[in-house]
């Protein structure tokens, strides 16, 4: 089989790969893998856990391929299906309390083991959902995140608010804004500073801040009547954002990290006291969150879609990725297309 193979700093080899043992997994013959800032990670030699070589990709879908000897599943050759790529050790205490999301050695196919970005992959049983059979592909490669959204804001706590605030208008933010749109806030600004993500944002119709030439502290206040907003979304990783995220968000409002700072950041934590704020972290997502992600996006299949920038062959891996890193295409989510 055709693998696109990680194998040192800034280098993916196409190489040709025998196919996965399938002895109690499941083999699945991969129709679309995403590129996600992870797989940037691993790409740049940044990544603590990626060992090369390896085969990247943690955000797949296809069609079952086998059931491996030893699997018992009511899943069967044909079958549409997108896999949770989380690996969970199932012992620590997190685990135990059914928060297998934070297991104390969470690992993902694709980051420490193989994962997607191969015509097929052998995945353990319980990590392959099925999907509807009218269910468009390219969308559905955008699942996992989508359930990384789905698990943030379930994580606030409020179950209705008026305005909100996402910096970082990337996948990931783009997704937290359309959701947010779609639960009825009443004002939603956003805010980023590369212009064509700035442009795709506004396309869709949302209100876009450029920090560059403007206040954005003062021009929300402006437009809140001196309040802030009630839910700030940070998904940019950005210290300029977590300086100011105190300050644009209200009394008792609630702060959700939804990105993840490679570096510490100043926080006015005093405002958080003062104002009684609550500053909620995410990571990944539950079951439940990854169930309700794939029911989400084939409800909203035309918004989600939007997010899709760029579909390649794996064969163009190599310039794919040295492309994103050098910022020359202005890259929303990139999707490696393995079947025609």
């Amino acid at each position: 089989m055709k693998a696109l193979v990680w194998t040192e700093k800034e280098k993916v080899e196409l190489q040709n790969r025998p196919l996965p043992d399938t002895a109690g997994k499941i083999l699945i013959q991969v129709a679309y893998a995403g590129i996600c800032g992870s797989d940037i990670s691993v790409y740049l030699g940044k990544h603590p856990r990626a060992k090369a070589p390896l085969i990247m990709g943690h955000e797949f879908v296809g069609v079952v391929e086998a059931i491996g000897e030893g699997v018992e599943t009511d899943l069967k050759k044909g079958d549409k299906v997108v896999v949770d790529p989380l690996i969970y050790c199932g012992k620590c205490n997190a685990c135990l309390n059914g928060n297998t999301h934070v297991c104390r050695a969470l690992n993902l196919y694709g980051t420490d083991c193989d994962g997607g970005m191969a015509e097929y992959v052998a995945v353990a049983d319980h990590t392959v959902l099925k999907l509807p059979e009218d269910m468009d592909f390219k969308t559905a490669a955008l699942i996992e995140p989508v359930a990384v959204v789905v698990h943030g804001l379930r994580m606030i706590k409020k179950n209705f608010y008026t305005s909100a605030c996402i910096t970082g208008l990337g996948p990931m933010g783009l997704l937290a804004a359309i959701m947010l749109k779609n639960s009825g806030v009443n004002r939603l600004f956003t805010v980023e500073t590369n212009k064509k993500r700035a442009e795709h944002a506004r396309k869709l119709g949302f209100e876009v801040i450029d920090p560059k030439t403007e206040d954005v502290v003062s021009y929300i206040k402006k437009r809140t009547g001196g309040e802030g907003v009630e839910v700030f979304v940070e998904a940019s990783g950005a210290p300029m954002s977590a300086a100011v995220m105190t300050d644009i968000t209200s009394v008792r409002g609630e702060i959700l990290l939804l990105s993840v700072f490679k570096e510490p950041a100043a926080v006015d934590l005093r405002a958080v006291n003062f104002k009684e704020q609550i500053l909620v972290g995410c990571r990944v997502y539950t079951q439940l969150d990854f169930k309700d992600a794939i029911s989400y996006t084939y409800n909203h299949a035309d918004e989600i879609s939007a997010i899709i920038s760029h579909l390649h062959p794996i064969e163009d891996g190599q310039r794919v990725f040295q492309d994103m890193i050098r910022g020359s295409t202005e890259a929303m989510k990139v999707l490696f297309a393995l079947q025609q």
